[in-house]
């Protein structure tokens, strides 16, 4: 007999809250370029351009093989290629780090609906979430910024862990905070790949949420156990289960 659900841990990205397309990359490089001018470093729009691609290329390499690649090392390995030296390279480091912070946070629909009724059933609630460059703690200041912060109580960034999705490691830093067992936990995200090859792997059910992300569909790896076009249907997900 399956277990109740006692925990439910969700993606962040495309799961819980998105940024326009582009609007990263493009707000990331202002962010850089302001903070250059501030440190009186003169660095070609063309270098600043193709630097970063460099180094967004280079993640993603490393998020699609499973080695992780530490916001910090990004940013040391951009100030190199812009050749930033001195104080500025802390400034230019810290622009590009902290450039999610300018991002208008574009929240899924009813998701805040959804956790408050999650919790009101005694569901504890987590996120489990490969960062880029923006690590967990600025996220954390997104999600307190729009009032969902208090909702979570255990976390698993990659940053902070040291792992992608679908690594166990990932899974089980989220489960251990949240006290719960794999079989009494569902995970909630948008790509198969990760989300819900990790998930399942270590005994989590497993429920993809497309809502947010078109391209879910065509991502490889098997399906979930359930499939949610919003979010309060994982509420029904969540009763049926148990």
């Amino acid at each position: 007999m399956a277990m109740a659900i006692k925990a439910v841990t969700f993606d962040f990205w495309n799961t819980i809250a998105r940024v326009p397309t582009g609007a990263m990359s493009e707000t990331r490089q202002r962010a850089v370029a302001r903070a250059c001018e501030s440190g009186d470093v003169r660095v070609e729009a063309e270098l600043l351009v193709a630097s970063l691609e460099e180094v967004g290329l280079h993640w993603e390499r490393s998020w699609a093989a499973g080695r992780h690649l530490p916001p910090g090392e990004a940013a040391e390995t951009l100030v190199r290629a812009l050749g930033v030296e001195g104080a500025a390279r802390e400034m230019v480091a810290e622009a590009f780090l902290g450039a999610g912070r300018e991002v208008e946070l574009e929240l899924a629909p009813d998701v805040g609906a959804c956790l408050g009724a999650l919790g009101e059933r005694g569901v504890r609630l987590g996120i489990v979430c490969d960062v880029g460059f923006s690590g967990g703690k600025l996220l954390r200041e997104l999600l307190a910024g729009e009032g969902l912060l208090g909702h979570f109580s255990g976390w698993a960034f990659s940053d902070e862990v040291g792992h992608y999705k679908p690594s166990p490691q990932i899974f089980e830093a989220a489960l251990g905070a949240l006290g719960a067992e794999p079989a009494a936990a569902l995970h909630v995200g948008d790509l198969r790949r990760t989300d819900i090859v990790g998930a399942a792997a270590l005994g989590m059910r497993t429920a993809r949420y497309k809502g947010m992300n078109d391209e879910g569909e065509a991502d490889p790896g098997p399906e979930a156990e359930f499939v949610l076009d919003n979010h309060p249907e994982l509420l029904d997900v969540i009763d049926r289960l148990d």
